[in-house]
């Protein structure tokens, strides 16, 4: 009975782990499953290699060219942009450059003018782990 409960007791301790802290996909196996899926919810990470905006988004990519196939972008919408303009003390495209990022999200593929890229929409701080 003690065995029974201890392993039950872990099943609850893995169940109650926060959703960042499950395994991450990187770009090559996250773009990989989008392409033979379709839409794939899940824990995403890399280090960022480049970094820019457009309208209201800031976008950071895997890859140094966001055109490049084996890119994975973050798109970062407006509450996302100014929660961690204020954590960070600046802007994102500039202080995340070149450091490791996990994101929880769903990665889409999404017409960007001649190519595509994979994305992942990211609404919220809570969505989005520094991890250095």
């Amino acid at each position: 009975m003690k065995k029974l409960l201890g392993i039950v007791g872990a099943g609850l301790l893995v169940a109650g782990l926060p959703a960042l802290a499950q395994t991450a996909m990187g770009p090559a196996e996250t773009i990989v499953a989008v392409a033979k899926s379709g839409d794939v919810s899940g824990v995403f990470s890399f280090v960022v290699a480049s970094a820019g905006g457009g309208g209201f988004n800031v976008y950071l990519n895997s890859a140094a060219d966001y055109k490049d196939p084996g890119n994975l972008t973050i798109e970062l919408h407006s509450a996302a942009i100014n929660a961690l303009k204020e954590k960070l003390g600046g802007y994102p495209q500039d202080v995340l450059t070149g450091k490791r990022v996990r994101v929880k999200g769903t990665a889409r593929r999404v017409p960007v003018g001649s190519h595509f890229q994979t994305r992942i929409a990211v609404d919220s701080i809570d969505q989005i782990e520094i991890l250095g």
